[in-house]
């Protein structure tokens, strides 16, 4: 409950720092879990968020090793806390058509958290639970599934 209650304080403000229109994709082709990570850290070094890209590129991987972020209907959620991010991002990218992500499960529709290894407040673990309670409802998931405004899913996820 206190990651919970704190991200709830959060003033819209505070959540418009983690994303914007800027880092949100729509309907983009990509071919491979690698090149998707790739486009991760092109929106967040095309937004000045990045210290290190292949930093962060290697810490998402190594994050994905320790077990899938994938939690079903084709979303992932992959996330690192590293020395390559400067300022606490939320991503979304959602692809023209699904692509491999593990042995056993496709992602089309994908929400990256970067964190900076410092954390602060706990940061990494506030995001990934709204990002988690976002994901219940059915109503924002239809939006991150079918809208073609990027301010409707921003707003979806600022909520």
């Amino acid at each position: 409950m206190y990651y919970k209650q704190n991200y709830e304080r959060w003033t819209l403000e505070d959540k418009m720092e983690l994303i914007s229109n800027s880092l949100i994709s729509l309907d983009v082709d990509l071919d491979s879990k690698e090149a998707l990570v790739e486009k991760l850290a092109d929106l967040l070094e095309e937004n000045s968020r990045l210290n290190d890209r292949e930093r962060y590129i290697h810490d998402v991987f190594e994050r994905e090793n320790i077990i899938s972020t994938c939690v079903g209907d084709m979303i992932v959620i992959p996330h690192a806390i590293t020395e390559g991010v400067k300022a606490a991002s939320l991503l979304y990218i959602r692809l023209k058509e699904p692509i491999d992500w593990n042995d056993a499960d496709q992602a089309k529709y994908i929400l990256g958290i970067a964190v900076p290894a410092d954390n602060v407040d706990n940061q990494h673990l506030m995001i990934l639970s709204s990002v988690a309670k976002k994901l219940l409802d059915d109503t924002i998931k239809n939006k991150l599934f079918t809208s073609t405004s990027k301010e409707e899913i921003l707003a979806a996820l600022l909520d």
